[in-house]
């Protein structure tokens, strides 16, 4: 497109137009001129981008092949149950190098935390970023967070709805066995590590899910029978822990889930030798503040065309 004719379009109906275009085509369109780049990166622009994207939501597929990791989305069908054709068109978006491992990222809203990703492939050195698999763009955390054993260290990704702020949140177990905790607000001028405090004492697994602005995770107490769930509002930066459903009992497959915009937690039972049926149970958390659960249990026979599940 001829640059004089793109800035002569009226500004509201190019504001119209980008607004309505697709992630990875905003992405490219800001290198046209500095109007658009402009526009791109103003707020409210961006509030309009989500909200009308959030109509029309995609699912992220991730497939590993030889190691590597494709990421690929695909329109999210709408009607789960209608008689509709199970072929759909998947949408490539870009490739992870093999010595990452996805086990160790955190995602929310569309954005995905590597915590020792290597850029360029071939540097030696590991760095904190920030992507965005439908566009490829990222960002690199700054490297001053002081580490002592990496092994120790987890990091979860959190979005806060209200503000529009991503939050990644580090716990730590030191040298003498305390928890520390830092928080690192991205999109400031002053982009750096803060340490925050947590009243909480207990354990964490590496299991989390951020829904609605709260970063819900899995934590065990060594003096309790259950498990617990721990929850850290991403916004206000206040911990708080809930009960696990007394039933639930974590194991290999235990995850937590997005169920309609609640908490679920699911697990898979089976027979000793792995074969059918298998059991899935799904635990919802209805109410956050009276911790009360609802359970549901899905018994899957040979005949549900399973054809494989795999623990990991």
């Amino acid at each position: 497109m001829n640059r004089a004719n793109s800035d002569s379009i009226p500004y509201d109906l190019l504001y119209e137009i980008l607004s309505r275009l697709p992630t990875k085509s905003i992405a490219r369109f800001r290198c046209v001129s500095k109007l658009w780049e402009s526009i791109i990166r103003r707020q409210d622009f961006t509030e309009l981008f989500y909200t009308r994207s959030s109509s029309n939501p995609r699912l992220l597929i991730g497939i590993q092949h030889y190691g590597e990791w494709s990421f690929f989305s695909t329109p999210q069908p709408q009607n789960h149950y209608g008689k509709s054709s199970l072929v759909v068109a998947a949408d490539f978006h870009m490739k992870f190098s093999k010595d990452i491992s996805p086990w160790y990222c955190s995602y929310a809203s569309g954005l995905i935390y590597f915590p020792n990703m290597r850029i360029p492939k071939e540097d030696k050195d590991t760095k904190r970023v920030l992507c965005d698999p439908s566009t490829g763009q990222y960002a690199i955390l700054p490297p001053d967070l002081r580490t002592t054993n990496n092994s120790n260290y987890h990091w979860f990704l959190g979005f806060d709805p209200i503000d529009k702020q991503f939050k990644v949140l580090v716990f730590n177990h030191t040298v003498d066995d305390k928890l520390v905790y830092h928080i690192v607000t991205l999109g400031t001028e002053n982009l750096r590590w803060r340490e925050i405090i947590c009243p909480l004492t207990y354990g964490y697994c590496w299991e989390h899910i951020c829904i609605n602005g709260v970063l819900y995770y899995l934590a065990f107490d060594p003096n309790k029978e259950h498990d617990m769930i721990g929850c850290f509002d991403v916004r206000s930066e206040k911990f708080k822990s809930l009960n696990l459903n007394p039933d639930c009992f974590r194991n290999w497959s235990t995850k937590l889930i997005n169920y309609k915009g609640k908490l679920g937690v699911i697990n898979l039972e089976d027979d000793c030798d792995g074969r059918f049926p298998l059991k899935l149970r799904m635990w919802v958390l209805e109410d956050v503040e009276k911790q009360e659960w609802t359970t549901n249990a899905y018994t899957l026979r040979a005949e549900n065309k399973v054809v494989k599940y795999r623990q990991d």
